[in-house]
């Protein structure tokens, strides 16, 4: 059982008292209006407790992203050259056919809801930032409770940035009813990176977020994720500068054991900046509860999962000779191909799955395992990128061999072994991208990796990737009704 179970089911009661924020009823003269049993915002944002829950249903809608048919591993994966669609057939879930074709439209419902949760965690957040300063209680606490709404409403808009381009910004409470057009992709990039660092002025220690405040941000979670930010506007001088931040605070090592960190005992582990948590639950439908549904989404089909997000024999074949983390990573289903349906050269089943979610045992279809966010091995992995630009090429070797090592385990040093001093030029900026490639395979980032070092044309072009379209995703279409206009849809999206 997780530490922080009041903490996921305190998320679960503070995001339907959020929910009552958003609709307001018109009422007769002589109406009593006295709130009675149920808090409403008149009488909520008093007390100490009252910002606690304001500040947990700013990450409910975390739940949202980082599971089932919509998390990273779709978004990221899905229609590269790591992951094919997978389900029970060619027409299983025509969100995700879309994405793997490179023929997605402003009426995509996986994306639209992305879109959703992501404008959703920034209405709680700006909730919070706007309530909660006026709250009389423990300033340490007030401190914290702001760090975190700065936190979450960076991460937001990173997501929407990244998957849109240009979004409208929420830099503050919104009216529902509000027509808004969207922000420049350069001011959404310049408001994140200037909410990150708000959030670690104002954010503890990982290590001092223990018991049912486990999974809260953090102030290395706010650094990581600004390397990662930094990383995908190409400005490595800033991803050396935040990844040495990071380092500094010595809170962080690599996971001794590679193929732990994907267990459930391997949540929060010494190698992870930031994760979602999830709470195993036994309530009948899908999505209800605390718990995550991926392990359901992205399982063999064979053991009662959906085959969504099945890793392809082409990212098998990346792995080298002994590599341990190729069996750590995937899921080999009695030697063959699993499902029934259409097999023909393209919808063949592939018989990997993400080992994260399949080797939990039975499959759940509410899962306690949480979802991984940021490591240490992609910050190391993202800091060699960098210094190996800056033209530090030792550097950059060391922090690759650091993640090599890891990986190795107790092995010969003939597996894995270390990059040597002759390893440099376009030979070491290649390994550190294959390197990338195996050790963070299926969590969601070979799409932007791809993208953001400029090699998306050459390698996704074949699968239907079309430059200067396919780098953002269409607007939702109901979101542009309901402006007028006002918003308008990416370039070449209908």
């Amino acid at each position: 059982m997780k530490v922080n179970q009041k903490y996921s089911r305190i998320i679960w009661k503070s995001w339907l008292l959020g929910a009552t924020f958003l609709t307001m009823v018109a009422c007769e003269e002589k109406l009593d209006l006295t709130p009675y049993g149920q808090p409403v915002e008149q009488t909520f944002y008093k007390t100490e407790q009252d910002a606690i829950q304001a500040i947990n249903a700013a990450y409910y809608p975390l739940r949202e992203i980082g599971q089932g048919w919509r998390n990273d591993l779709v978004v990221g994966d899905i229609g590269t050259d790591d992951a094919i669609k997978g389900g029970v057939n060619v027409e299983d879930n025509g969100g995700l056919l879309e994405k793997e074709t490179y023929r997605l439209t402003s009426a995509n419902a996986t994306l639209a809801l992305r879109w959703k949760a992501n404008y959703q965690g920034i209405y709680y957040a700006n909730i919070v930032l706007d309530k909660v300063p006026s709250i009389d209680m423990s300033e340490d606490l007030k401190k914290r409770i702001l760090g975190e709404a700065h936190f979450l409403r960076a991460f937001y808009h990173f997501d929407l940035v990244k998957l849109y381009g240009g979004v409208p910004l929420g830099d503050k409470i919104l009216p529902i009813d509000g027509k808004f057009a969207k922000a420049s992709k350069e001011e959404i990039y310049a408001f994140v990176e200037a909410e990150f660092n708000l959030a670690k002025e104002n954010l503890p220690l990982k290590s001092k977020n223990v018991g049912v405040n486990k999974g809260r941000a953090d102030k290395g979670a706010a650094i990581g994720m600004m390397v990662r930010v930094s990383a995908y506007l190409n400005k490595m001088d800033k991803v050396r500068q935040y990844a040495e931040e990071l380092f500094a605070l010595n809170e962080y090592s690599l996971d001794p054991d590679f193929g732990a960190i994907y267990q459930p005992t391997g949540e929060w582990g010494p190698g992870s900046i930031f994760e979602i948590n999830y709470y195993p639950s036994n309530d009948p439908g899908w999505l209800q509860g605390q718990g995550n549904l991926t392990a359901t989404a992205a399982g063999p089909r064979t053991i009662g999962g959906w085959g969504f997000g099945q890793l392809k024999q082409d990212l098998l074949d990346e792995f080298e000779t002994g590599d341990p983390r190729k069996e750590a990573s995937t899921y080999l289903v009695g030697g063959q191909a699993y499902g029934t349906g259409i097999f023909n050269r393209k919808y063949s089943y592939t018989p990997y799955s993400k080992y994260e979610y399949a080797k939990v045992g039975s499959i759940p279809t509410n899962g306690p395992h949480n979802y991984r966010i940021l490591r240490l091995a992609d910050v190391y992995l993202m800091y060699a990128e960098a210094q190996y630009a800056l033209g530090n090429e030792t550097v950059a070797r060391e922090y690759v061999n650091k993640v090599r090592t890891r990986a190795r385990g107790d092995q010969p040093a003939s597996v894995l072994p270390n990059l040597a001093a002759s390893v440099s030029g376009q030979d070491l900026i290649d390994a550190i991208y294959h390197e990338r490639r195996v050790e963070l395979a299926g969590e969601g980032l070979r799409y932007w990796d791809l993208i953001r070092t400029g090699r998306a044309e050459k390698v996704l072009g074949p699968l239907g990737f079309k430059k200067g379209l396919n780098e953002v995703f269409p607007l939702p279409i109901a979101d542009i009704i309901l402006s007028d206009g006002v918003l308008v849809q990416n370039p070449g999206y209908n």
